[in-house]
């Protein structure tokens, strides 16, 4: 199935198909500002083994799955950071950073890494904040474009032939094209630069 959205003003009636379809435990592409994604619930083991299986990521990989969350307070439920960490974090979001963080006991054991770490966003897009606030949780993000990659233009149609049957719901904004969130690794109160993308390096 597929909707047309608006990606800047959105209608809650518009996303309300693909909400259904992610509580059922399945796994649909969304847009975000860093292009199309998949997502699932990260309270689905079926959905998270979707995902993993889509991204090429098992549970032995290093590479962390990323959360989308509501706000601040969810990254201090889902992730541990120092008081200096967050000062740096509350600077950057919204926007497009993925911040990796150890995961606390509220993230499900599926979504973690082998280092019980996950990455955590809020995005400046409109349609990922409103299907956070419709499900009243957190929400997984995977770029359907692989950072290492060539970026080509991401086209809906493609994206759910080449999805087959893992992909049940795509919320079409258009054409697309990805770039990287720019990934950043807190432990206690040091920064590590994982990945270089659109958002500038904090100093």
């Amino acid at each position: 199935m597929r909707t047309r959205v608006d990606p800047e003003r959105p209608a809650p009636r518009h996303l309300k198909a693909a909400v259904q379809a992610l509580v059922r435990g399945e796994v649909i592409v969304y847009p975000s500002d860093t292009g199309y994604a998949f997502g699932c619930l990260p309270q689905s083991s079926k959905g998270v083994a979707t995902l993993r299986k889509l991204k090429r990521i098992d549970e032995r990989h290093r590479k962390p799955l990323s959360m989308l969350v509501g706000d601040l307070g969810d990254f201090g439920r889902y992730g541990q950071m120092s008081n200096a960490a967050f000062r740096v974090i509350r600077r950057l979001l919204p926007g497009p950073y993925t911040i990796v963080l150890k995961a606390t006991s509220d993230v499900p054991r599926a979504v973690r890494n082998r280092d019980h770490e996950l990455g955590l966003r809020i995005p400046d897009h409109a349609v990922c904040r409103m299907l956070v606030e419709l499900l009243e949780g957190p929400l997984l993000i995977g770029s359907v474009t692989s950072s290492d990659a060539e970026p080509e233009l991401e086209e809906p149609d493609d994206i759910a032939r080449r999805s087959g049957s893992s992909v049940t719901h795509v919320l079409d904004a258009g054409y697309l094209w990805p770039e990287p969130s720019t990934v950043l690794r807190f432990v206690d109160d040091d920064m590590d630069v994982v990945r270089v993308g659109q958002g500038p390096v904090p100093s």
